[in-house]
Formats: structure tokens, sequence, C-alpha cells
């Protein structure tokens, strides 16, 4: 049964229900946020979670967004002021990792170096000479007598006006000390040797033992038992009211991420730096991070001193369900049309058909999207706007909008993945006229060597697995030939089951396993021939899928 449309209305252009990312998501967020408890524990100080983990599109800038509306005291970090990028970039650091130096040490200091000075920055508002001056007056007065806090006030005056640096500045400043101390130490020490940009390769084991160990001589250095008493300091003496709440935001960190073992060492350091501030009970330090890069970064600074367990506490995981998503929805349907077009309260179900091909409106725009508000945001706009001038949502003007919010969710994709998985348009394009369900061994030969083909002809300057692989198979002869096709299937579906495209039904006794679930145990080995692939309905329009299964 049809239903009637609002009264005198008419949808007009230029209509949405929000914006596609936080940051110019102003006007909704600030109405229509919607809670689904992650806030609160954000916002608790006390409360270990701190790392919001979740996918692109998921919610996690919202929720920095609403905090630093919200709290009177939040300091802002951009990841362009970490400088980030310089660090992983140093040829030196590069270097002495790759020779066997340990510099987690250094990574640790970096982050509590960083943060130290902003919240002292912070609390005092230190923005000139003089505000400095003051500070080390009061502060010096305050610990007269308590030899140990004195360290930390030292530490501060060794590094003089440095210390007050801009976070980029001083990041840089720290890391090119150390650079300087490793390739003296170094070069006035081992014999014969030239430090240079070169592979650590190219050292003699005899060379390599040496740069080891005066290497370590320079990190062992490092004070950081001196920034340790400044977080005592921190936590006893300048944030010692329960109430004066401070917050340091750090997001975006995963953009533009590439594979580099340095960042990874990076963001772990971040990690545990996160949870040695926990100390400080009115101080909460929150960054955002991807799920596959959080797992990256587990997987690739795995060692004997580290234990997961220990961490997980810090780690909120986000996720929503359709009811949530539904909730969402209705409050920004509200807000678009109550007051300027009607008194009465509006929500998704009074603008939407009853049925849709059998199923709820709701759920056919949901089956759609990856659970995400993000995408559910944009398949209603996309509704608004092929209903420009008419006075209702009709189901024809439903598949419209698909059509166009499919396409640009697949662009969406392409973007978000390029840098991990440059050549994902040739891995989607596999799945083009493919039915909605199909088994691993019915991709065939032709299919393979087409997508090996296109992928070798390109230069990428990253390479992920699935393009190893299609290079590993080029450069095989029979029987491994068969070993690097199988391994280059695994890798491909794997790579469209992370970015969630496709779901996979391992076996016949398990579920079909996608992304979005809270149970990611997935890997490209457990991927078999006779493992059934689901492509996500999201892709059923732009690729022509045959949905008669």
């Amino acid at each position: 049964m049809a239903k009637e449309p609002l009264k005198n209305f008419v949808f007009k252009k230029h209509m949405n229900i929000g914006e596609a990312d936080a940051e110019h998501d102003t006007l909704y967020l600030e109405e229509c946020f919607e809670d689904i408890g992650d806030y609160d524990v954000l916002q608790n100080t006390l409360s270990p979670q701190a790392i919001i983990v979740g996918r692109t599109g998921i919610g996690k800038s919202a929720l920095l967004e609403q905090l630093e509306k919200t709290e009177q005291k939040v300091i802002r970090l951009e990841p362009e002021e970490l400088a980030i990028r310089h660090v992983s970039n140093s040829n030196v650091l590069r270097f002495f990792e790759e020779s066997g130096v340990n510099l987690d040490v250094f990574y640790n200091l970096l982050w509590q170096h960083v943060f130290a000075v902003e919240l002292i920055k912070n609390r005092y508002n230190i923005e000139s000479e003089v505000a400095k001056e003051n500070f080390f007056v009061n502060i010096k007065n305050k610990l007269s007598g308590n030899n140990s806090k004195q360290k930390a006030i030292n530490y501060i005056e060794e590094w003089g006006g440095k210390f007050w640096l801009d976070t980029e500045s001083r990041v840089k400043e720290i890391t090119e000390k150390l650079e300087d101390n490793l390739q003296t130490t170094v070069g006035s020490n081992v014999p014969h040797f030239k430090f240079g940009f070169g592979s650590s390769s190219n050292l003699s084991e005899e060379q390599k033992t040496e740069v080891v160990y005066y290497g370590k001589q320079v990190v062992s250095s490092i004070q950081i038992k001196k920034l340790s008493k400044i977080i005592d300091l921190l936590a006893e003496d300048i944030f010692d009211d329960p109430q004066n709440k401070t917050y340091i935001l750090i997001d975006r960190l995963d953009e533009n991420w590439v594979d580099d073992q340095l960042r990874y060492k990076l963001i772990r350091a971040l990690i545990e730096t996160v949870k040695k501030f926990r100390t400080i009970e009115n101080i909460k330090i929150i960054f955002t991070l991807r799920t596959d890069l959080l797992h990256r970064v587990l997987e690739n600074t795995k060692d004997s001193g580290f234990q997961l367990e220990k961490y997980s506490s810090l780690f909120l995981e986000l996720g929503w369900n359709k009811d949530q998503l539904v909730s969402l929805l209705d409050r920004r349907v509200n807000h678009l049309l109550k007051h300027k077009y009607t008194k009465s309260e509006v929500s998704f179900g009074d603008i939407f058909p009853n049925k849709i091909d059998k199923t709820t409106s709701a759920d056919y725009i949901l089956d759609r999207t990856l659970l995400r508000p993000r995408d559910a945001i944009m398949f209603v706009n996309e509704c608004l706007i092929e209903s420009q001038g008419k006075t209702q949502i009709t189901p024809t003007i439903m598949k419209l909008a698909e059509k166009s919010y499919s396409s640009k969710r697949i662009e969406s994709l392409k973007y978000e993945w390029f840098v991990e998985h440059p050549a994902l348009d040739h891995y989607i394009d596999i799945l083009n006229k493919k039915t909605a369900r199909f088994k691993v061994n019915s991709i065939v030969d032709s299919e393979i060597e087409d997508l090996i083909l296109r992928i070798t002809e390109s230069k990428y300057q990253y390479e992920d697995s699935v393009i190893k692989s299609a290079v590993s198979y080029l450069n095989s002869k029979y029987p491994m030939t068969d070993t690097y096709r199988n391994q280059l299937i695994q890798n491909l579906l794997f790579t469209l089951y992370k970015i969630g495209v496709i779901g996979i039904k391992v076996d016949g006794t398990s579920s079909v396993k996608w992304i979005h679930d809270r149970t990611q145990d997935l890997t490209p080995q457990k991927i078999m021939n006779t493992s059934i692939v689901y492509i996500h309905k999201v892709l059923w329009r732009p690729l022509a899928i045959d949905a008669r299964v």
C-alpha cells in the first residue's frame, strides 16, 4: 500500500541529511549526534578505552568532533604537526633499524615528550617567554626540596627554548639530535666505516656487530627516566584536580598509509604511551585507527615483551547494527524537515515507501551499506537528489538512487584503499557479471591470466600481496605456477573481503564471514577452492551481478 505524501510538501534541490565526513558535517553532528554508548566511555577519563578502532566511515572522527565541541580543554594534534612522515622517512633511523639497533625507547620518548609539552603549555597557557619563566618560577617553588621531581624540571631546562617549539619542530629537533648522536658515535668508533644512505646489508659482519653495539649505547643514554619523572610531575603536581579534565585528540593518522616497518613501530609506541599516560586520571589521550591497520601494527611489531592482553582494554571498537542506523537516519530526516516543512516529528519511515522488492526500505538501503553511518547517509542523500520536485520517494526513485550511490561507493573504496591496494580497480572488475554467489573454483584460468596481465603491465610504486603473487606467478615454472595461482586467488579474495565487497563461506559448516562482523578471523590461507563467495549488494547494480541464485 502506497504511503500518503506529506501535505503540501515537495522535495527541493540541495536537500540532504548530512555530509560524508565528520569534518564537514558540523550542522548535523551538532543537532543529530547519535550516541550508541561509545561517547560516554570515551569522555570518561577513568575509562581505559582511548584508541578508537573501526573502518573508514564508521564514526571515529564524529566522536572526536563531539568531544571537542562538548569539553572545555581539548588539545587537537593534526598528523602533519606530528611529523611522522619526517621520522619514518629518516634514512639514518632506517639504517640503524635494519642493522639491528632497537630504537623503540626513542619512539616512546618522542611521544611522551610531545604530549608532556602540549599538556604543560595548555595548562599554563604558555605562549610567550614571560609565561614560560613564570611557569618555571612557580613549579620550582612548588617542588622545592623534592629531588626526584627536580629531575623533570632539569630535563625541561636542558632543552631550553627548544622544549617549547611547535610540535612539528620539536619532533624534528629530537629526531635530528638522535641521528647526529648515532652517526657521530658509530662513525668515530667503527674502523673503516663511513655512514651512507645505502642498505645495512653492505656492512661486514664485524662492522654490523660494532654498529649495533655503539648504536645501543646511544639509545641507552636517552633520558627516558627523566621524562618518566615528568609524567609523575604531571599526575601529582600539575593535573592534580580531578575536575580539571584535559583531552589530547589525534585523528587521521592512517591516511595515505603505506606498509612501513618504522611507521608500525611509531604507532606501537603511541599505543604504549597512551597506556603510560593512563596514570594521570584526569588526562586522556585519544586517537583513531583503522581496524586493519591496527592488526598490521600488532602483527609487524610482535616481540617477546609485548603482550596484547595488557593493551586490549585501551581499544574502543566501533560497530553499528541496523536499528542504530535507522535511529540515526530518523534523527537526520527529522532535522531536515521539522519546523521548515511540518510541525510534527518526521522519521525515515514517513518519507520512504513501506516496501521495495518485498523488503522494508530501511533494510533495502542498509543491505547495500557496510553498516556504516556514512554509507546510509549517502544512500539517503542520493534518494533526495532523485526526488527533486516530487512529493514522495518511490521504489523506482530508490533504484535510480541506488545506481548512482553504488557507483560512487565503489569509487570511494578505490580511493580509500589506493595507497595500500593500487590495483584495486582490477580486483573488483573480476566480479563483473558474476552470480551473486559462486564457488572459488569457478574462477577460470583466463580470468586470472587477464588479471595478471593488467597488473604486471602497470608500474606500481607499492606492491600488495596480490601484485607480488602475480609477479611470482609470471616468474615461476610448473609445478610452482599452480601454487602461485592459488596463492594469488586467495590474496585477491581476501583483499576484496577486507575492503568489504565480498563475504566468504569457508566451508559447509561455517557461516558467511563479512569484514564488519565482530569476529574477523579469516585469513587468505583459510580460503579454499570449495569456499563460496558472496558479492555484497552494493556491487549488484554497477557490476550487473546476477541475483538469481
